[in-house]
């Protein structure tokens, strides 16, 4: 893939996206040397302004999880079409994607035909590695923000930093970004063994996405009003923060996959 191409990873559906096995309804029939795709999917990132992406679609109705399949598409397709979906702003914009009688080469298929959960679920496990650092990546940067305002900013004559409710806020923030690297260190350390870590992809991303939210409210707390003012990026990453406990899977849906393997 080249150097700043966007792509999309179209897989949930207006019935859902945690259950893709059940919840995919997107059609793909072989119709002589095409594909032709027909269906919807939601909140597909990206999906008005990339280069190519991937479609999850039913290449069979009667066999369950093993009737879904995988497809490389562009955009340019006649058939598809991407409306961009108003939600709160953040860097990426989320679109509702139609497929109408849309028709891709024979080629199109990625892997063989049934073999697309599998695909689905391996993409997915080693793409929260990355968007979790990404959270922690965001977190530090809030939490060096706070810091540096709590040394610069003084109320009643003493800067913030020597007040004991602030301090604790920062060691509180300062705790739990340290062992959110850690957690995902060890499960990206797991996955480029090529051992299973579909547990820690979970817990980290949970976690890295609920420290996001607090290390973010937390600075933006200590900012007072210029938190929430336009001139910083604090507000964003607050509005980002609440989009990425959804993003990759809700906290929700996580937590069930870390306690299905503690009873195991």
């Amino acid at each position: 893939m080249r150097e700043g191409w966007r792509t999309f990873f179209a897989i949930t559906e207006p019935s859902g996206g945690s259950d893709p096995a059940g919840a995919i309804q997107t059609r793909a029939e072989r119709r002589g040397d095409k594909w032709v795709l027909n269906g919807r999917k939601v909140f597909i990132s990206n999906a008005h302004n990339s280069k190519w992406g991937i479609v999850w679609a039913r290449t069979s109705r009667e066999k369950g999880r093993a009737g879904i399949s995988c497809f490389i598409l562009e955009p340019g397709t006649p058939g598809f079409t991407a409306k961009n979906i108003r939600t709160i702003r953040t860097a990426s914009i989320p679109n509702d994607v139609v497929f109408e009688d849309c028709e891709l080469p024979g080629d199109a298929l990625i892997g063989t035909e049934g073999q697309g959960l599998d695909l689905a679920f391996d993409l997915l496990v080693k793409n929260r590695f990355p968007y979790s650092a990404c959270n922690l990546g965001v977190a530090v940067a809030a939490h060096r923000m706070a810091i540096a305002h709590a040394k610069q900013r003084s109320t009643f004559g003493v800067p913030l930093s020597q007040r004991q409710a602030i301090q604790w806020m920062l060691a509180d923030a300062e705790v739990e970004l340290r062992a959110c690297r850690w957690l995902i260190w060890e499960g990206a350390w797991k996955a480029d063994r090529g051992e299973d870590a579909r547990v820690e992809a979970s817990i980290a991303k949970l976690y890295s996405s609920e420290v996001l939210g607090r290390v973010v409210d937390a600075a933006v707390q200590i900012h007072g009003g210029y938190g929430v003012s336009k001139e910083f990026p604090l507000e964003r990453w607050y509005r980002e923060a609440r989009v990425r406990r959804i993003g990759e899977g809700p906290s929700e849906v996580h937590r069930m996959v870390i306690a299905r393997a503690l009873f195991r």
